[in-house]
């Protein structure tokens, strides 16, 4: 006799209802949704997705709804449709190169040094204060800071979109480096310059307008926003706050570590 116990399914409001609770049009959340299908193993590789009258049937929408969302996957290249044959999932399916995001200082400039950086706006005059770090903090601050708007890529595609303030005589010992490179490259670079205290704080995000032009991005869609900030023995040097595209984001821990 089996002890297995038996599984149930949880309730769930229909799909129709789910997607109507979203100010988001229909069809994107059905691209979404099919991606995710996809992303699990759902629809395989190289199988036979469902025939339009399905989708109709189990989403509780209009056909055009339908071809709509599978337009766009197959513009990105996840599907292929056969005259006649149906519609099918690529054998190869489309990724994307995920980020591991750091969780300590050394990867941190680890990853900064793989990204390029691409300035967006570089601010001429030092700012006395800084926004709302967003996270503790009990030291001291600079007399004033740089603010340095970035865009970061790799091969051509935008990874990040960060806003990074840096303490102003720091900046002005090393300006030629804080505009050619990432702050923290430049920071892990300069001789003698030691770190008392690092702090980094993610949180999932909306793209505002700003982010959301440089990273390809609709305005509101998710991001994992990062804050961190970084101190010698007397002050703060360095805050940071990106935004990362989630599809990009990748944590993973040791949790025995």
């Amino acid at each position: 006799m089996s002890l297995r116990p038996t599984l149930k399914s949880p309730p769930n409001a229909h799909a129709s209802e789910v997607l109507s609770r979203s100010k988001q049009p229909i069809y994107l959340q059905l691209v979404a949704e099919f991606r995710s299908n996809i992303a699990q193993g759902v629809w395989a590789p190289g199988a036979q997705i469902p025939s339009l009258e399905e989708l109709m049937a189990k989403y509780r929408v209009a056909r055009m709804t339908i071809r709509n969302a599978i337009g766009i996957l197959e513009q990105e290249g996840y599907i292929r449709r056969g005259r006649g044959i149906g519609t099918f999932v690529q054998a190869k399916i489309p990724t994307v190169a995920e980020l591991q995001i750091p969780s300590n200082w050394e990867e941190t400039v680890a990853l900064s040094d793989v990204l390029g950086t691409e300035s967006l706006f570089d601010r001429e005059d030092a700012i006395a204060g800084l926004p709302d770090l967003g996270m503790q903090f009990n030291g001291n601050y600079a007399q004033a800071y740089r603010y340095l708007c970035r865009l970061h890529v790799k091969d051509g595609v935008p990874y990040c979109f960060s806003e990074v303030y840096v303490a102003d005589d720091l900046f002005k010992a090393h300006r030629a480096a804080f505009l050619k490179s990432a702050a923290a490259s430049v920071i892990a670079r300069i001789p003698g310059l030691a770190l008392h205290a690092a702090r980094q704080k993610i949180t999932i995000a909306g793209a505002g307008i700003q982010s959301a032009n440089a990273l390809n991005l609709n305005v509101g869609d998710s991001v994992a926003e990062v804050r961190r900030y970084a101190c010698d023995d007397a002050r703060l040097i360095y805050f940071a706050r990106l935004e990362f595209p989630t599809k990009f984001v990748k944590l993973e821990f040791d949790l025995l570590r």
